[in-house]
């Protein structure tokens, strides 16, 4: 797929994105915690091979006992397990969370790095959070890749993982396109083009990749 076909997909799916009932469009209108650098980072750590509603209602719980990483070293692992579970590895991301807040002080003064390079080096902290946090904190130039954007490339011929689609996604997309790409396919991936029983019938994009020779194949 060519970097215009592309983006006359992308357009189509930024009109259509409002319309639909996609957790990653809800859940980023209505948030019950101040959004900081910090808070970013901890709740796309949480959101990890995590649905976006379990992430979502674990970050209220474990802000409401601590926002800021100078509170939050002052927190038991066994509390801050207990206010994010249910969410995928929730001991691991508890050692991790006190370990970046302590990082963080000692190394960053208590403040979330703004360069992919320094924010890969905080544990846990992987390519794809980093990414989210520098789009979503800093308004950088990022598209963060997960699961529903992997598979959304595959099935477009774009890439066969999700480290080539990271890769590919950058080619394809201009900087000045780039913000806001991540929640866009995602919400696509959530409501309409579903792992299971995917929604081909109502797909606002079927025809327009069909003119690119692109024919997706049902489940």
């Amino acid at each position: 797929m060519k970097s215009d076909q592309f983006l006359k997909i992308l357009a189509i799916l930024e009109q259509e994105c409002p319309k639909w009932q996609a957790p990653a469009t809800m859940f980023a209108k209505h948030y019950g915690y101040e959004r900081t650098p910090y808070t970013i980072l901890i709740s796309a750590l949480l959101s990890s091979r995590t649905k976006d509603e379990t992430a979502y209602a674990a970050a209220h719980r474990l802000f409401a006992i601590a926002r800021r990483p100078q509170e939050m070293v002052n927190v038991s692992r066994e509390t801050i397990e207990q206010a994010i579970y249910p969410v995928g590895f929730y001991k691991q991301k508890a050692r991790f969370i006190l370990a970046l807040s302590r990082k963080l002080l000692h190394d960053f003064n208590g403040q979330v790095p703004d360069s992919l390079d320094e924010l890969v080096k905080l544990p846990g902290v992987g390519v794809k959070v980093a990414k989210i946090v520098l789009e979503k904190a800093f308004c950088k130039p990022y598209i963060a890749v997960d699961a529903h954007i992997a598979r959304l490339c595959r099935l477009w011929g774009i890439a066969d993982n999700a480290k080539e689609c990271d890769k590919k996604l950058q080619e394809l997309v201009p900087d000045n396109k780039k913000r806001g790409c991540n929640q866009t396919l995602v919400s696509f991936g959530q409501a309409i083009c579903r792992v299971k029983k995917p929604l081909c019938h109502i797909c606002p994009i079927k025809e327009r990749l069909g003119s690119f020779g692109i024919v997706c194949q049902e489940y």
